[in-house]
């Protein structure tokens, strides 16, 4: 079971990401080091109150947004229409959380391709484990030095320590789930 500040630490992140904060910008809107933010992220180092504060203000958060999953619960249901969305700057596409999103030890998430959408290497972490299944359409995915041309039905798994990225090549959107363990959103 996590800590409440892993979980809180990972709601940040995931917050930050969906605004397209780098760490940087976080830092510069905080006036905390970048260092002490991804320690905190990362649920490593427990932040002051004063901290947290500042943390929520630049992400244009209310503090208690931080605690409301702390219960632990161990069955989460997430209806269609209350998917949490997530914006990565660098990729185009649409994200959904499957998963619970912060707390959990599995990341699950429905991405949607358009024909020329690109996802770019987004979870890049030294320990973990990513698996794609193609529901819809058709995509490349280049892990490492390998091409895979994949169709609906296929998975892919593979390490997360390895550079990636899946684009849609088709002429129709393209649907996907996304596991990774840990989760990195």
């Amino acid at each position: 079971m996590r800590l409440p500040i892993e979980m809180i630490g990972n709601k940040i992140r995931m917050i930050r990401k969906e605004r397209g904060f780098t760490l940087e910008t976080m830092a510069n809107k905080t006036g905390l080091s970048k260092g002490l933010l991804s320690q905190v992220e990362r649920g490593i180092s427990q932040p002051s109150l004063d901290s947290l504060w500042r943390i929520t203000r630049a992400l244009d958060s209310s503090i208690i947004h931080f605690f409301e999953d702390v219960n632990q619960k161990h069955v989460h249901l997430t209806r269609k229409e209350k998917r949490k969305q997530v914006i990565f700057p660098e990729s185009s596409g649409t994200y959904s959380l499957l998963s619970a999103g912060s707390g959990g030890k599995l990341g699950l998430m429905e991405v949607r391709l358009q024909p020329g959408d690109t996802v770019c290497d987004q979870f890049i972490q030294q320990d973990g484990e990513e698996c794609l299944v193609i529901i819809r359409g058709s995509v490349i995915v280049r892990v490492g030095e390998e091409v895979h041309q994949l169709q609906a039905g296929d998975s892919l798994y593979f390490a997360s320590s390895q550079n990636r990225t899946v684009e849609n090549a088709g002429d129709e959107e393209a649907v996907l789930v996304w596991a990774l363990t840990p989760p990195q959103f």
